[in-house]
């Protein structure tokens, strides 16, 4: 049996993949928003938290404590099209697909190493441009843009990934699943709902299918600190030394934007 932690657990990719394990015989802790959504899945440990917002992510890794980890799967998804700051001003994108994802692989690194076969599995897209990081204006007070957040977001999650591949981490998996039919949370209306659902129920994956790759990484981890997937397909991964350069430029950044919001 294997204890996984899957964040955004209570949707789409995320429930399909709690679902699977608990039918597996695994522990699941889902952590997420909705104790309506947890409890239709029959099953497992819910933390409830919103992960936009850093001292919550402080109070999961709290509750989580020492116990040994198998897998945590980093799957929490909110898009916001509109610039949003959280109560602790962060930008929403930012916050969620940055720093939660930061914060949690770091403060659960010695779980994750307290078991034998441990793994990362982030559905942060892989492929952002390297200039995508916004250096001197990280919360993106001027000219953002949905698009330019999102490929921010992506590119740091790389960067902190890749910085670490020099400290014996555990393995570190980006995997991008495609479009997955789900309910697609973040905040679609109008037109932009419509034609998402619609794409959805014709093109999009469904999301029992699309947790197989996830399935069979958890089952059997990467041996590199880092790989990169497009559903089953690899993708090649390349950390020159520019990238190790902003890697620990962005690790330095991030520091000093949550020294004062340790707690």
């Amino acid at each position: 049996m294997k204890t996984i932690v899957i964040t955004g657990g209570t949707d789409g990719l995320g429930r399909a993949l709690a679902v699977n394990r608990l039918r597996r015989g695994d522990h699941v802790v889902v952590i997420g928003r909705s104790h309506t959504k947890f409890a239709a899945l029959g099953g497992g440990e819910f933390l409830p938290a919103d992960l936009t917002l850093i001292s919550e992510n402080h109070r999961v890794l709290e509750e989580l404590g020492d116990r040994p980890i198998d897998a945590l799967v980093l799957a929490a998804a909110y898009a916001s099209f509109p610039r949003v700051t959280t109560a602790e001003g962060i930008e929403h994108n930012f916050a969620l697909y940055h720093l939660s994802r930061f914060l949690l692989a770091d403060g659960l690194h010695d779980n994750l190493r307290a078991t034998p076969d441990p793994v990362i599995i982030d559905t942060t897209v892989p492929g952002a441009p390297a200039g995508a990081i916004h250096w001197h204006d990280l919360n993106l007070e001027h000219g953002y843009t949905w698009k330019a957040a999102n490929r921010q977001s992506r590119r740091a999650t790389f960067l902190r990934a890749a910085g670490r591949t020099r400290e014996n981490p555990v393995p570190h998996v980006l995997i991008s699943p495609g479009f997955v039919r789900s309910s697609h949370q973040g905040s679609l209306t109008g037109i932009r709902r419509g034609l998402v659902t619609l794409l959805a129920r014709v093109a999009g994956t469904a999301p029992e299918r699309a947790i197989e790759p996830l399935n069979a990484l958890i089952d059997q981890p990467p041996a590199e600190p880092l790989t990169a997937y497009q559903g089953r397909k690899r993708l090649p991964v390349e950390i020159g030394e520019d990238t190790l350069a902003d890697a620990h430029r962005l690790a330095a950044l991030t520091g000093e934007l949550l020294s004062p919001r340790t707690r």
